[in-house]
């Protein structure tokens, strides 16, 4: 019986990770796009909030640059493929003070556009151990970005370039098929084993 619990309770929590993936997601930064820096390596963490109506939260955390050298700091995030925000709200107490939008910029110019961490206030950088949140408006109800479409550009670091574009592969739909379907199988192959015995 404990077992027949445990097993359905894990299906809930499999489907409720399901739902929810459609308003929230994760994004963990580290895969080299261009310029120069490992090629390879955990820096910073994202996360997006879909708040409703537009309104969406962006908290970006997690960063440890000291890969990069004493002087690397996060510049901006180019989005591609996304609607533009009608506006940007920085959330007091973070890295920076000011978080703005800015048409194009991304690697390659191939960013639909992107968040700027140091362009009102050029003396502010988002450097290590910092973090920042901020609010964008007029988002509607797009889909969150998936593998490639964000991209964090680390500046002012040991390597030569001495800046370089780095993405984030995310997991795709299918992958939480597979581990929802995984946990069917193991269901019923329990149940059957119980119904033998």
């Amino acid at each position: 019986m404990f077992l027949r619990k445990l097993i359905v309770s894990t299906l809930a929590s499999g489907i409720l990770i399901m739902g929810s993936s459609a308003q929230a997601a994760s994004y963990h930064f580290g895969h080299l796009l261009t310029g120069g820096g490992p090629a390879n390596i955990h820096f910073a963490d994202l996360e997006i909030n879909d708040l409703g109506g537009g309104h969406w939260s962006f908290f970006l955390h997690n960063i440890d640059l000291s890969a990069f050298g004493s002087g690397a700091f996060i510049g901006s995030m180019a989005v591609h493929g996304a609607t533009e925000p009608s506006s940007v709200t920085t959330v007091p107490g973070g890295g920076v003070s000011k978080v703005s939008e800015n048409s194009g910029g991304g690697p390659g110019g191939i960013g639909s556009f992107n968040y700027r961490y140091d362009l009102t206030f050029r003396s502010e950088k988002l450097t290590n151990g910092e973090q920042v949140s901020w609010d964008a408006f007029g988002l509607g109800s797009s889909p969150l970005p998936i593998n490639g479409e964000l991209a964090l550009h680390v500046q002012g670091t040991q390597f030569s370039p001495n800046s370089a574009w780095y993405t984030s592969p995310v997991p795709e739909p299918e992958t939480y098929a597979m581990f929802l379907v995984g946990l069917g199988l193991l269901g019923f192959s329990v149940r059957n084993r119980k119904l033998v015995a």
